[in-house]
């Protein structure tokens, strides 16, 4: 299994803090939320050259960040268009690395505790979504909608869903070269601007995978866009027991 971690964006809402180095390396909790990624990662057996970080904005300090980390090994891929297509570019680019693999895919800008990833691998494959499964969803929720226990739908733009997909994935070796060979059409089919979720969105709606969720509600899991966010997610770190 390869782990694929998104971290190509300059992530422009946390200005200045990513004036000089992308989203994933800001500090929360006095650690780089990078970091704090690998070591969950590594939590399950995932570490080293089987975990891939996609960069692009400032890719020059990513790799330096990691080197001076102690995470040399891990293996950076490069997105160079990372400025002019969407973050499903990012997940292509791992492609060619990850072939006849089961993947892990991360969005770095997560912050999740060490119970969510051995609940994504533990549940029924081959294509599972960790989902914080609510009602209340605003417009940039990333919704996914559910029939028979299986994803039927995903997309920002759904009207109905069960929940918010968080960013993390497991997909199955199998089940990952199609959605890679579905991600390789995007830009022929002018989706250039497109997220890496509507791949699982236009496979689910031909009944490929099946992808399913898994309930994640229940753990420390947030996204950090913005100044308001990094906020939340300190906060949250204060009042948990998360390392």
């Amino acid at each position: 299994m390869k782990a694929i971690i998104l971290a190509a964006g300059q992530g422009t809402r946390l200005a200045p803090l990513t004036d000089a180095r992308p989203k994933p390396l800001v500090e929360v909790g006095g650690r780089p939320l990078l970091f704090r990624t690998l070591a969950r990662l590594a939590e399950v057996g995932v570490a080293g050259a089987e975990v891939l970080v996609v960069g692009g904005y400032r890719i020059d300090v990513l790799g330096a960040t990691l080197r001076a980390g102690g995470f040399g090994a891990v293996r950076v891929v490069e997105n160079d268009r990372y400025a002019e297509l969407g973050n499903f570019y990012s997940l292509l680019c791992a492609r060619a690395a990850t072939r006849g693999e089961a993947i892990l895919q991360l969005d770095g800008d997560v912050l999740f505790d060490g119970a969510l990833l051995p609940r994504l691998l533990a549940a029924p494959g081959p294509g599972v979504l960790a989902t914080d499964v609510r009602e209340d969803l605003d417009a940039e929720t990333m919704k996914v909608d559910v029939v028979d226990d299986r994803v039927a739908a995903l997309s920002k733009r759904l009207v109905s869903a069960v929940g918010e997909s968080v960013g993390i994935a497991r997909i199955d070796a199998a089940l990952a070269e199609e959605v890679m060979a579905e991600l390789a059409t995007f830009t022929a089919l002018g989706l250039g601007h497109e997220y890496y979720e509507h791949a699982y969105h236009r496979l689910a709606a031909q009944g490929r995978g099946p992808f399913r969720i898994v309930d994640v509600s229940d753990l420390l899991v947030t996204e950090i866009d913005d100044a308001e966010d990094l906020q939340r997610a300190e906060a949250l770190l204060r009042a948990s027991a998360v390392a």
